[in-house]
Order: structure tokens, then sequence, then C-alpha cells
């Protein structure tokens, strides 16, 4: 089994016929637990159309508090109420998503059936939780916003069964305990060490997640990365072409950044609609694909990446 991150919405600032505002969903293995990350308008739709079910959310951080990346928590968390779920439900996002969110709830009348946890992130809060971690990165956004940094634990390596049945040792507990790495010892009178059976551990994946940022680099100090989910909202040449910059990263500076940082692949997301028209968002990928040598793509709605 592998984690499933699932790309609930890809667009920049409004929803187009093809692409939701922003929201990514990480199914963690083996569970059917999992976590959000940004809730634009029309998350809860997005979420219909998959396997994913809203009883089983766990947490959610929200990256920053503009409407394409929050708008869609409040109608989000009502349907999970109309679900009767009972399990509580952790929200961790930047100062002001508490007042967002009681003022919303206590003028909508929104009472919810399950313990509702707020908990408001600042620059280097560290969540630690079975089997991994998420680190929090302060980005550089016209509002505050931020990026998380998911490390996973290293897992022991391979556990070598058909050696062990070649040693005789018969399948049960003692394979539980050999492949801890504990040393047994067989009715015939035969000691074996787990670690001779066991194959060196398996490194746990780093994730990284930025929220609207103009500055990728500011993920340097947790580098290097398995995988890298970035905005890249334009191309260099439309940016610079634009009558008002806006805080956002171009196609060529976050390719530029992850090929610095030793990023194994890159995912493109937060893409403007104009890049929808017309087949333009061949242009996006083309420039990323000259400043970055590995596995590169644009993101696209239910997109699911297994890691």
């Amino acid at each position: 089994m592998a984690h499933r991150l699932i790309f609930l919405g890809t667009s920049a600032g409004v929803p187009t016929r093809s692409r939701n505002v922003s929201a990514l969903a990480l199914q963690l293995e083996n569970t059917k637990e999992w976590m959000l990350f940004d809730c634009g308008e029309g998350t809860q739709h997005q979420i219909m159309k998959t396997s994913l079910s809203v009883y089983n959310l766990s947490r959610i951080f929200i990256t920053h508090l503009h409407g394409d990346h929050v708008y869609g928590l409040f109608g989000l968390l009502a349907s999970r109420g109309m679900t009767r779920a009972e399990s509580p439900l952790e929200i961790y996002g930047p100062a002001g998503i508490r007042q967002m969110l009681e003022t919303v709830m206590r003028l909508s009348q929104l009472n919810l059936p399950f313990d509702l946890k707020v908990f408001e992130i600042s620059e280097g809060t560290v969540l630690r939780y079975e089997g991994f971690r998420i680190d929090t990165v302060a980005l550089s956004h016209s509002i505050v916003s931020y990026g998380f940094v998911l490390s996973f634990d290293e897992k022991p390596g391979h556990f070598d069964i058909k050696k062990a049945k070649k040693l005789g040792i018969p399948e049960g507990p003692l394979y539980a305990r050999l492949k801890k790495g504990e040393r047994i010892t067989l009715p015939d009178g035969r000691s074996i060490e787990g670690n001779s059976l066991v194959g060196p551990s398996i490194p746990g994946k780093k994730i990284a997640i930025g929220g609207d940022n103009d500055d990728p680099m500011l993920f340097a100090p947790y580098a290097p990365f398995d995988l890298m989910i970035h905005e890249a909202t334009y191309t260099q040449k439309d940016f610079e072409n634009l009558p008002r910059k806006f805080r956002h990263t171009t196609a060529k500076q976050l390719a530029q950044a992850a090929q610095k940082m030793g990023t194994k692949h890159l995912i493109l997301t937060h893409i403007s609609p104009r890049y929808d028209k017309n087949g333009r968002i061949s242009e996006l990928l083309e420039e990323a694909k000259k400043y970055f040598t590995d596995e590169v793509e644009i993101a696209y709605d239910f997109m699911e990446i297994r890691i």
C-alpha cells in the first residue's frame, strides 16, 4: 500500500470548466483516514466525485485565508455534520482562522455533532503524528501564507519470507518478532537473529506542499524533497507583462528552485485560468522542463499520485 494524493482543485483564484479552486487530499496508507490541504469553494462537490468520505476526514490544513483556499470550509463542515460524524476534526491555519470559523458558525447557527478543534499556526510550528511529522514554513505572499513539509518515518526493511521458510521457521508470532529485529530460539535449539532476515531500513518520503508564494526557495532548509507540490500561476513572460504584479511563482522560478533543492518529482498547480484557454497549458510545462531535469508535470483535478 502507499499514501494517496488526490488533487481536488488546481485553479488559481476562480474555478474554470475543468478546474476547481485549491484543495489537495492525502489519504494515509492502510487506512480510510485522510487529510485535506486547503478547501476552496466547491471542494465538497469535488470530494463527492472521489472514493473519499467526509466522514473519515480527520484534519484540514489551511495555507492562507484567501477565498480560493478557504471559502469551501463552511459547507464542508456542515455536510460532515449531516453525516452524523462523531470523530473529532482538527483544523490548522493562520491567525484569524478561528475568528472566521466562529463568526460563520454563530451567524448561520451551525451546530456540529463532532468536536471541532481549531489551531492557529505560525512559522516553525511542528506537528507530530504517528508515522510522520509536519513542519510549517512561512512563505511570501500578499497575506500571511504557509507551506507544509511532511516527513514520513523510515520503515523497517523487507522481511525475507522465503529465507525464513527455508530455515524451517514456522509462520506466526515468530515472524513478527523477527521483523522487529529480535533474536529467537527455535525448538531445535537454533538461535536466529531477526536482522539476518530483514533488509535495510527504507527511508521515509518527504513531501513539500506550498501555499501561495513568490519565493519557493523558502523551502530550502527542509530540502531535498521526494515530491514538491507548489503553485506556478504564470509563465515568466506573462508575469512580466502583467500591469499589476501579484505575489505568485512562475513556472521558471519554481523549476529553478526545485532543481537547486534536489527535488525528485515536481508538480505545478494553482494554474491561472488563462492557460485553460486555447490549449496554453503546455506553455507552463515547457517552461518548467527547460529548468528542471527530473520528473515534472502539471496537476489537474482528480489527478492521483501514490507515495
